[in-house]
């Protein structure tokens, strides 16, 4: 291993959640338009966003927490890095509910006010969010940010792979339970409210560790950057068709191909002639992420579920996710370190 210097941005990660937006978009066109294709199970790749969050803060973020930021301004930065997210994702199914009356006018108002400050509905009915399904995932990264901010930033980096261990164990056991490991998208009950934790926590803690190994230096040998991209792709499109069972299939994906996959799409130098590129479509995949559903479903309950609306429906998803990203800024401001005052000799 060899310890060169970190770059200041990560730009084949950018690509990787790129990519990992559109399998996901390609999983809900399949469950909206009930098809059965190679991106069935694409739902895994949620937890690719929780190990790259935990990997990027654990190389940007942790010196500075460690210069002074307080866990709730930390916490408050994230949350107004994500809220466009919310925004725009809630404001376009907001629209979508009003047009299929979903409710009266006043109701629906109330559940934006309580989706815009991202409060889960509390009644152990029906989806996390009232309105964006995938607005749920938001709600989990604000509070491992927090967690990560307040308690985790704090343990030694030789205790994490054991803590990560832990919320594995308890992953493998949840998911072998539900059947799948796409816990956190309905409302949580008394009997359910445990289950997205391990999932998160699996993510998040490894993507921490792997994150303090390539800041302090670690590297190994890796794809090309275009070969790591495509290998993550093909796995996920692989997956339906692996002899394993559902749970166990989603397992060794989640814990096994994803973070080498990570981790070798890390350890890659695109070009600096691609970089801009990777960049753009790592902003792009924040508007798709959150606005596709809600295009998906409209579509479908307009036009029906013909081939050709599939086309229309991906189409439009794509263009109106480009017309957020250039209405909505999602590029957060730096983290301003307060430095404190030296001590008089």
């Amino acid at each position: 291993m060899t310890k060169p210097d970190s770059p200041t941005r990560l730009v084949q990660l950018d690509g990787l959640r790129g990519c990992a937006a559109l399998v996901i978009l390609l999983y809900h066109l399949e469950m909206v338009f009930h098809t059965s294709g190679p991106f069935v199970r694409g739902y895994v790749m949620v937890d690719l966003f929780y190990l790259l969050s935990g990997f990027v803060l654990a190389v940007a973020t942790e010196r500075k927490l460690a210069g002074g930021i307080g866990a709730f301004a930390f916490t408050w930065a994230r949350f107004v890095r994500l809220w466009p997210l919310v925004a725009v994702g809630a404001g376009v199914a907001f629209v979508r509910a009003v047009f299929i009356g979903m409710a009266d006018p006043l109701t629906l108002l109330f559940w934006l006010a309580l989706d815009l400050a991202m409060i889960p509905v509390l009644t152990g009915a029906g989806p996390f969010y009232r309105f964006n399904g995938p607005q749920w995932t938001l709600f989990w990264e604000v509070l491992a940010n927090f967690l990560h901010a307040l308690l985790l930033r704090r343990v030694p980096t030789r205790w994490l792979p054991l803590l990560a261990a832990g919320f594995g164990a308890a992953l493998i056991i949840v998911v072998q339970r539900h059947g799948a490991d796409n816990m956190g998208v309905s409302a949580l009950t008394w009997e359910t409210w445990y289950k997205p934790i391990p999932r998160v926590g699996w993510s998040y803690v490894l993507g921490v560790w792997l994150g303090r190994l390539y800041r302090d230096g670690y590297r190994t040998p890796g794809l090309p950057w275009h070969a790591g991209l495509l290998v993550a792709i093909a796995a996920i499109m692989a997956l339906p068709f692996v002899p394993l069972a559902r749970p166990t299939g989603d397992l060794v994906f989640v814990m096994a191909v994803m973070p080498l996959a990570m981790w070798s799409v890390a350890m890659s130098r695109p070009p600096q002639a691609v970089a801009p590129a990777l960049e753009w479509l790592g902003n792009y995949s924040l508007p798709l992420y959150c606005i596709h559903l809600t295009v998906l479903v409209w579509v479908s309950e307009l036009l029906g579920r013909d081939a050709w609306v599939r086309v229309v429906a991906v189409g439009l998803a794509l263009v109106l996710s480009y017309v957020f990203s250039r209405l909505v800024s999602f590029k957060g401001k730096p983290l301003a370190v307060k430095t404190a005052p030296e001590k008089p000799a």
